[in-house]
């Protein structure tokens, strides 16, 4: 465990942060295996509070409320699992580090976020003019890949932190693809074939930036930053990624996509979010349903 260096934390970060996350662990296990699963978890909350300012004392940060306010405001683009396991493994480290909080009854299960509205066609085509009125060539690129990333690869914000130009991958056959090269779901996603055009033409093979702006990999706030910057319409909706994500969604599920690839590319662990977009779907002709529930001959 004196060895352990966590891959999700910047090495200067954990520089400052290295003892409290091992103090915290040994407080609970002194076995490497367990004390690695729970490094982990620690090393990121406490990388969270240090940025957000907190003194770096177990007192101070293995507190509920700082627990409590990492989960909502620190993890707020993570899965609803993924955030009620690691507020989970927290708890617990927070107990042993403070036996007044042993008796402190667990709070109520995080509930569930219905997955965002997907945007309209014509939202879509008035994003895309908004990208070429950004003032600068940057802000241009900004928009624009944050589009192609969001409505061509379903990408989310956690993800856009991780794809650089040289993540960005065409094939022999001319589909392009997308390696999210990190976060909590690494994997490549096959863009839709109207936005490959405009994936390639901002890319570059040896591109080391992001594609959306800015050189830190994992950085958890590039992606308000960049929206920030940007020339918006107040005539539009607010732009917003998970929205992007879902207009993506249903575009797969219109074509039909099977379920398992759908979850597969955008990094899905239930169907549940695919439910939230059912009744965007338009209502299918009459005898259309009846050769579907048919089947084939």
């Amino acid at each position: 465990m004196s060895t352990y260096e966590p891959r999700h934390v910047n090495a200067e970060v954990w520089t400052q942060i290295a003892d409290v996350v091992r103090e915290a662990v040994l407080c609970i296990t002194a076995r490497d295996s367990t004390a690695k699963k729970y490094c982990s978890h620690a090393a990121a909350f406490v990388a969270w509070a240090f940025v957000e300012g907190s003194e770096l004392t177990q007192d101070s940060v293995f507190t509920h409320d700082m627990i409590d306010r990492y989960i909502q405001l620190g993890m707020a683009q993570a899965l609803d699992s993924t955030r009620a396991t690691r507020r989970s493994i927290l708890r617990r480290l927070a107990r042993h580090c403070s036996p007044a909080l042993a008796n402190v009854p667990d709070p109520s299960p995080i509930p569930y976020r219905r997955l965002r509205a997907p945007y309209a066609g014509t939202q879509v085509a008035a994003y895309i003019r908004l990208a070429s009125a950004q003032p600068t060539p940057g802000r241009r690129r900004s928009l624009l890949a944050v589009l192609a990333l969001g409505l061509g690869c379903g990408l989310d914000c956690g993800d856009l932190a991780w794809v650089r130009g040289c993540d960005v991958n065409l094939a022999l056959d001319g589909a392009v693809s997308v390696r999210v090269c990190g976060g909590r779901r690494p994997r490549s996603v096959v863009c839709l074939g109207r936005y490959e055009a405009q994936l390639l033409s901002l890319a570059e093979p040896d591109g080391k930036d992001l594609l959306i702006g800015g050189r830190t990999l994992g950085r958890h706030n590039v992606t308000s930053v960049t929206l920030g910057r940007l020339l918006q319409d107040r005539s539009l909706p607010p732009l917003v990624v998970g929205r992007l994500r879902s207009t993506w969604l249903l575009s797969h599920l219109q074509a039909n996509t099977p379920l398992s690839l759908i979850m597969t590319a955008a990094g899905l662990q239930t169907v549940r979010p695919l439910e939230d977009l059912l009744h965007h779907l338009p209502e299918l002709p009459a005898s259309d349903v009846v050769a579907a529930l048919r089947g084939p001959a």
